[in-house]
């Protein structure tokens, strides 16, 4: 056998491979030709070399050689200590060792690195420090170091000299931060020098927050542990901007991931709606903790301390079930569900908040309001309605609350100004949405009790002087009364809890940015938002409660210039009654004079051709007609008078709205259509005179029936109200008369109520004859022009 000659002063290039077997580690070398050639076994001849190797290598071969004894492997038990002896011992002899996939995993678990993070001056660097790391020279394979590089260079870290150096920006620092350090300590131990723990991830186990209860406010408190109150306005344009951190001014990053920041944040920033003003503690008013109970329940920021004294005032607020008192001195019952509004109105006020009673229309929000304000005697309330019932309030107190004493600031200057002068007598206040932006410069130091707004509707407009005026009266409480709380859109809504709790539901462009337009979990919050605020029950809710007809009187006061006529024409006549003493010569011209008393109550330009402004009843029909299609009602309109009902249809085309119309010309066929179309489709306006519809047709399909002029005989009325009222009507049919107020309408009505038999001597079917005046005495007569 021939050796080489040359002698290599180096180690023996061994070769090993390492694998597991069953509950056995196996360690092979790759070749047998390996012998020792002096007795000291310091010169090996190994692949037909000679080699002197160092001594590290011979103090470990020696042993791996002597247990060979021979063989090519050698045979361990399978344990943690056994495995880190060999990967340290075949580390040291050798720099080619083969290892088992079984093995690198077991490898992967004892070889736990160490790693060091820390920060010098402006730059932070990753030390790494593995057991047994000379093993791991010579476990080049494993996929540990593979592992290891491999996160480090996921966080921006790069090998420089003999550490890794952090290279990344802001955001890659934030993610290091948030989840790095967090991945790196699972599959190594992670220490952090001071001035890197120095750089703080603030989450909100970072925030403090107490909620505390002073006289009538309620002290909101916070801290944040590394953020100065003046970057909550850039904090918040982050949130705004989807950011996942923000830097703070002093390097810290703020967690835009934790959820519970995040709602912290749009907190503070909607308690600061009007103020801007950034600081440690929020004076907050109740309406405002409504906003933190949402949150805090939803448990999205449940480290608010505190919050049991939210809990104490919103369970109240949605259990208004206490029940309180009704007034003595009520003149009428309640029913039921009228007592429950009551409590709820009591509740409110009691509460110091505000309210809408969103009951459906002719369900009796004006008498639930009345016990209300009956309840609350020695207190001063304003009322403001629309035109066409203003006096029917009036008329509900005295029939109602007759003891407490009720002004009306309507009319012309001298009448309001008599009020005005005097309003201290007053409990009630009484004006219109358009008398008020006329007197406005009287109210703007008054301040009331209660301020209430009838038919709420008139201030969905927010841009309209009138909603600017209501909403700047000053009240203890506000509360907003309307059938039809939203007509068109949400932002009318809006407007209204802007009048009864300004700022609650934020200004008008954080509204439309959170609710126009939203998905369904922002319109739940809103609903949850409003629930507590806002009565509403419809006919049907309380349909065993209701009868089945609900008729309603509405006094109407006529516009200036059709006062002036109707008294110019009633002085005329008295003046000629007075000169002409034989009556009863007289009858032909009486029902002359009584029917130009009546349309001019109805309306001037029946009479006179160039009257051209809208009477006060035609405005009043017109917003009734409105408030039926707002609800998707039908509606009747009666009168004796085709002239007046042609006359409304021409008001109703102007505002582009459909109706059907029926008067004695209509062929009999063509009524059938007629009835058949407003009963199956969707016209829901029907005109009809006396003659042609006050007997004979079905119109189940409508209900609200309005007799826009009084009839002389009740049973006649009667008889139009059933046209709607009849058997086949599933819905409450609400009747409502238009009677225009201090004219001869409103005592004939009077008189029906007081002297039915003086009425039957006047009436006959529906129409006056001489035969019935000749039984009326002279005094009965002339009351009727007083």
């Amino acid at each position: 056998m021939n050796y080489n000659s040359v002698i290599y002063k180096e180690d023996i290039p061994l070769i090993f491979t390492l694998k597991k077997k069953g509950e056995a580690l196996i360690l092979k070398s790759q070749k047998k030709s390996i012998i020792p050639i002096d007795d000291k076994k310091e010169t090996w001849i190994y692949d037909k070399k000679i080699y002197l190797p160092t001594k590290k290598q011979l103090k470990y071969y020696k042993a791996i050689y002597d247990k060979l004894d021979g063989k090519d492997s050698l045979i361990y038990k399978n344990t943690e200590s056994n495995l880190k002896k060999l990967l340290f011992i075949v580390g040291e002899i050798s720099k080619d060792i083969i290892i088992d996939e079984t093995v690198k995993n077991e490898i992967n678990k004892v070889n736990t690195p160490r790693f060091y993070i820390e920060k010098e001056n402006d730059n932070i660097y990753c030390s790494i420090d593995i057991n047994y790391a000379n093993s791991l020279n010579g476990l080049k394979d494993s996929r540990a170091k593979e592992k290891i590089e491999m996160e480090l260079e996921r966080y921006k870290f790069i090998k420089h000299k003999d550490k890794f150096i952090f290279i990344g920006n802001d955001e890659d620092k934030y993610i290091l931060l948030s989840e790095g350090i967090d991945n790196l300590s699972k599959i190594g131990d992670v220490t952090l020098s001071n001035e890197f723990s120095e750089i703080k991830l603030i989450k909100s186990n970072d925030i403090i927050s107490k909620i505390e209860e002073i006289d009538d406010y309620y002290n909101f408190g916070y801290k944040i542990d590394k953020v100065d109150y003046s970057e909550i306005a850039y904090i918040m344009e982050r949130i705004k901007s989807g950011s996942s951190f923000y830097k703070t001014k002093e390097n810290n990053f703020l967690d835009l991931k934790d959820t519970e920041v995040v709602e912290f944040f749009k907190t503070i920033e909607e308690l600061n709606l009007f103020n801007n003003v950034y600081k440690e503690e929020i004076y907050v008013d109740k309406f405002s903790l409504i906003h933190l109970d949402s949150k805090i329940r939803n448990k999205r920021i449940p480290f608010i301390t505190g919050e049991e004294k939210i809990k104490e005032l919103v369970n109240k607020l949605n259990n208004k079930e206490e029940n309180y008192a009704v007034p003595k001195d009520l003149n009428g019952n309640l029913r039921e569900y009228q007592i429950k509004g009551y409590n709820w109105l009591k509740s409110i006020e009691n509460l110091g908040f505000g309210g809408i009673l969103a009951d459906d229309m002719g369900i009796g929000k004006t008498i639930q309001t009345i016990t209300l304000l009956l309840s609350n005697k020695n207190k001063k309330s304003l009322i403001i309605t629309p035109t066409s019932v203003v006096y029917n309030w009036k008329s509900e107190f005295e029939k109602f609350a007759d003891t407490l004493k009720v002004g009306v600031i309507h009319g012309s200057v001298s009448e309001r100004k008599k009020v005005k002068e005097n309003y201290k007598e007053y409990d009630v206040l009484l004006t219109t949405y358009g008398t008020l932006r006329s007197d406005f410069k009287w109210y703007e130091e008054k301040r009331f009790d209660f301020c209430i707004i009838d038919e709420a509707q008139n201030i969905k407009n927010k841009k309209s002087k009138i909603t600017e005026l209501v909403k700047s009266i000053k009240a203890n409480c506000k509360l907003a009364l309307t059938g039809t709380p939203i007509e068109n859109n949400l932002l009318e809504l809006w407007s209204i809890f802007d009048f009864i709790t300004p700022g609650y539901l934020y200004n008008e462009e954080k509204f439309k940015y959170k609710f126009l337009n939203g998905d369904d979990k922002s319109l739940k919050e809103l609903k949850e938002l409003i629930s507590p605020f806002v009565l509403r029950r419809l006919k049907e809710d309380v349909l065993d409660e209701l009868p089945d007809k609900i008729e309603k009187e509405y006094l109407i006061p006529m516009t200036f210039s059709q006062k002036q006529i109707y008294n110019s024409y009633m002085k005329d006549i008295k003046k000629k009654l007075k000169e002409n003493k034989k009556i009863k010569d007289n009858k032909i011209v009486i029902l002359s004079y009584l029917t130009k008393l009546r349309q001019l109550c109805l309306d001037p330009s029946l009479l006179i051709d160039d009257f051209k402004e809208e009477s006060a009843k035609i405005k009043a029909v017109k917003e009734i007609i409105q408030e039926t299609i707002d609800s998707n009602k039908k509606v009747i309109i009666f009168s004796q008078f085709t002239s007046v009902l042609k006359n409304i249809g021409n008001k109703l085309k102007e505002d582009n709205i459909s109706y059907l119309y029926l008067d004695g010309s209509i062929k009999a066929k063509e009524r059938i259509n007629l009835v058949n179309e407003f009963n199956n489709r969707d016209k829901n306006i029907f005109l009809i005179s006396l003659k042609a519809g006050g007997v004979g047709l079905n119109l189940t399909s409508a209900s609200v029936v309005v007799h826009f002029d009084p009839w002389w005989n009740p049973a006649v009325q009667d008889q139009a109200t059933d046209r709607a009222h009849r058997l086949g009507q599933k819905n409450i049919v609400e009747v409502i008369k238009l009677i225009s107020k201090d004219t001869i309408e409103e005592k004939i009505i009077k008189l029906q109520e007081e002297k039915k038999e003086l009425i039957s001597k006047i009436i006959d079917g529906d129409t006056l004859t001489g035969e019935t005046l000749n039984t009326i005495t002279e005094e009965e007569l002339l009351k009727l022009f007083t």
